[in-house]
């Protein structure tokens, strides 16, 4: 040992002599302990799927990389990206292009072993990502170094499976029910129905976040048997017409009254900002929350309105700020002989000086693709784009042009205890998820990419 560190003494004279003899004009090196990582990014990458046979296979080069922007927290020494990868990507052997200041080497500690060097950084060669892993940037003279934990974050679920959730089943309570409506308020599910005995209008409630722990909802009024047909949400409020009244609650227990109007039959849904509802003459609106109301305009006969199993959702027009397309789709009596489900649109444009618009009934011509069927019971509910609805023929569709046509989609399997038989309910609620009840059972589903946070 000491003969080593004379040998090192003796090293460091000969070069300080050295250094001396050099003359003015020689080029000096300059070391510096500033170091940094600058940049950091992905090249192109490998992703694992299932081919139709579900078998695994590896497509090569499927994603770029470079898409997916990666920060540098140069305060905690992070980097990370904050839109994850997409789900399958080979995280195991990833070409990551990583940049330093004043171009000072770079070293890859072991993804095992922290504290132990796995070897230098080159672009060419792949690294495992598949776990936060730490790297190290050091000074031109290896006096000093700089170390980072980089977290390359993968989805860990695919975008688009749809996974429902069993809540209840044979719940009693809802069984009882002969027909019923959800309706999506706040932090609850409500459902309004009625029984066999005909005993008017009843209410259950439930927290979003749980779906296991139902209350039955005592009301200050007495609605009839089939108020629960008009039971709406609007801004965190529900709302009900009965025997010419229209009903406000913030909980679904004490109810007041908005406004008296003989003329309104049923409440059908609401847009954004104002509430609808039949009348006699057709489609009436409420821009005040139900205080008063002002008739429509219709381009056809009140009679092709739908009569049963009626539901109205709206979308955002993208081309526009302030402007939405309501749709209001049901069936009309089986007597008609319909074969298609009956559906009606209307943009509203919300700007003070906008002209009035009107509904809108969508004829669909007989050799026209992509109907929506006549069915015993068919429920639409909003989506992040266009529309879902919901059959009794076990069938669950989308539509992405505003209510014109619809498809099935194949994704959304339902479970095996919706069945073909009972009225159900159906409703979306602020988180996203969906909402089935019938039977006695409760489901809640949706698609995986619906609860991805932007951290994910």
């Amino acid at each position: 040992m000491k003969r080593k560190f004379f040998a090192f003494i003796a090293l460091i004279t000969a070069t300080l002599s050295l250094s001396s003899c050099l003359s003015s004009d020689e080029t000096t090196v300059e070391y510096t302990h500033d170091t940094a990582i600058t940049a950091f990014s992905l090249g192109s990458l490998d992703r694992y799927t299932k081919t139709k046979a579900g078998k695994d296979t590896l497509l090569k080069a499927n994603v770029t990389g470079s898409d997916y922007k990666f920060y540098i927290d140069q305060a905690q020494r992070l980097i990370y990206n904050v839109d994850s990868l997409p789900c399958g990507v080979r995280d195991t052997a990833i070409l990551a292009t990583i940049s330093s200041k004043n171009s000072s080497p770079i070293l890859l500690m072991d993804i095992n072993k922290r504290d132990s060097v796995a070897g230098y950084y080159s672009s060419s060669d792949s690294i495992n990502f598949s776990k936060p892993r730490r790297i190290r940037v050091y000074s031109s003279d290896y006096s000093a170094y700089a170390e980072y934990e980089v977290t390359v974050n993968v989805h860990k679920e695919l975008p688009y499976e749809f996974k429902w959730h069993e809540l209840a089943q044979n719940n009693s309570q809802l069984a009882e029910f002969s027909d019923l409506k959800a309706v999506a308020c706040g932090d609850y599910i409500y459902v309004f129905g009625k029984t066999a005995e005909g005993k008017g209008t009843k209410v259950l409630k439930f927290a979003i976040n749980d779906g296991n722990a139902w209350s039955s909802i005592r009301m200050n009024i007495s609605l009839s048997s089939d108020a629960y047909q008009s039971a709406v949400a609007l801004d965190d409020k529900l709302y009900i017409a009965d025997g010419g009244k229209v009903y406000a609650s913030a909980d679904a227990a004490t109810w007041t009254v908005a406004s008296e109007n003989p003329d309104i039959t049923q409440l059908i849904g609401a847009s954004s900002k104002y509430l609808y509802a039949y009348t006699a003459a057709g489609i009436s609106v409420s821009k005040d929350k139900g205080a008063s109301w002002e008739q429509e305009k219709l381009d056809t006969d009140a009679d092709s309105l739908p009569t049963q199993n009626i539901s109205m959702n709206v979308a955002g027009v993208l081309s526009a700020k302030n402007v939405e397309n309501v749709m209001l789709m049901g069936t009309r009596d089986k007597a008609l002989n319909d074969k298609i489900a009956t559906t009606w649109l209307r943009t509203v444009d919300y700007d003070a000086n906008a002209e009035a618009g009107q509904w809108n009934y969508l004829e669909i011509e007989k050799n026209q693709s992509e109907k929506m069927p006549w069915l015993e019971q068919v429920i639409t509910c909003a989506a992040d784009t266009g529309f879902v609805a919901l059959g009794s023929n076990g069938k669950w569709y989308k539509s992405q042009d505003a209510g014109l046509t619809w498809t099935q989609d194949k994704k959304v399997a339902l479970p095996d205890e919706f069945g073909t038989a009972g009225r159900f309910a159906f409703c979306r609620d602020k988180q996203h998820y969906y909402w089935i009840i019938r039977n006695g059972y409760v489901w809640r589903g949706r698609f995986n990419i619906d609860g991805w946070s932007k951290k994910d």
